[in-house]
């Protein structure tokens, strides 16, 4: 039987387990700073409060890139992890949209997308869209009434987006911001004028991400977005058990009478707790 504690009655199964964190295989860069202050908090607080999300197959982890990052400089071998299959149908994968918020305007934008050696071409919505999703493009910008598609050479996914990374950059260069929303928050955004452009991107396969993380390779910051429809929260896992005091089998063995002593609670979908949650949460004690 597997190691860890299941939660069966989920929208899809979780596995709680602590794992060898030298197994894990990322797929996003992590930003230096972020893990460095996520390092300290699980140092100062002397535990481990929520599990990365990870496809138990593979290894791969789908969420908690940061997490990983400050386990690793700590010096822990291992690491809680929620455990998935990621062939279900119900974990989707999808992209963040940009908005651009500032100095800015589309005109410009089209101007520092050119310098950098891209070709723009004005499109309708509709074909702006379908060339986004279909990866004719690279990306595409939009206004309330404006939609250009962004065109390069042929490229992998990967390599697609750091050549959007690249064209980020320069926009932050110019002294504007970029925030990262869902396709329907970076339209109203747009729409609303709350955001002056927003940045079309096209979606990852799973295999692309698999395939990649296995190859040591990985993509750069916000290129997925996973949709999982649940997920585990406040598991609290002492860090001494992150050590090698105890074999991985007494590890898994404390965490499962920890959580079945403390009991779970679920949240539907929609709860606001250190951010929005689109997704059902089990919440331990």
């Amino acid at each position: 039987m597997s190691q860890g504690y299941c939660i069966t009655q989920s929208q899809i199964p979780l596995r709680i387990a602590i794992v060898d964190v030298s197994t894990t295989y990322i797929h996003e860069e992590t930003l230096a700073g972020v893990a460095d202050k996520l390092a300290k908090k699980i140092e100062l607080d002397g535990k481990f409060i929520h599990p990365i999300m990870m496809d138990e197959k593979s290894s791969v982890v789908l969420d908690g890139m940061h997490r990983v990052e400050a386990i690793r400089q700590l010096g822990y071998p291992r690491i809680p992890a929620c455990l998935v299959d990621y062939a279900d149908p119900r974990i989707r994968l999808e992209s963040w949209y940009r908005t651009v918020e500032g100095s800015c305007d589309y005109v410009e934008m089209q101007e520092m997308i050119e310098d950098l050696g891209y070709r723009v071409k004005k499109d309708s919505l509709n074909d702006a869209r379908q060339l986004v999703t279909e990866r004719k493009v690279y990306a595409a910008i939009f206004t309330r009434t404006d939609y250009c598609t962004i065109h390069g050479p042929d490229k992998n996914i990967r390599d697609t987006y750091y050549s959007i990374k690249e064209i980020e950059d320069k926009i932050l260069g110019k002294g504007s911001s970029i925030t990262y929303l869902t396709e329907e928050g970076a339209r109203e955004a747009v729409f609303s004028n709350k955001s002056s452009a927003g940045i079309m991107t096209p979606t990852v396969t799973k295999a692309e991400v698999v395939n990649t993380a296995l190859s040591g390779k990985v993509f750069p910051p916000k290129a997925t977005r996973h949709v999982i429809p649940a997920r585990p929260m406040f598991v609290n896992i002492p860090n001494e058990w992150l050590t090698t005091r105890f074999n991985l089998a007494e590890a898994n063995h404390l965490l499962v009478n920890r959580l079945r002593s403390r009991g779970v609670r679920r949240l539907p979908p929609g709860q606001v707790l250190d951010r929005l949650y689109e997704e059902e949460l089990y919440v331990f004690g």
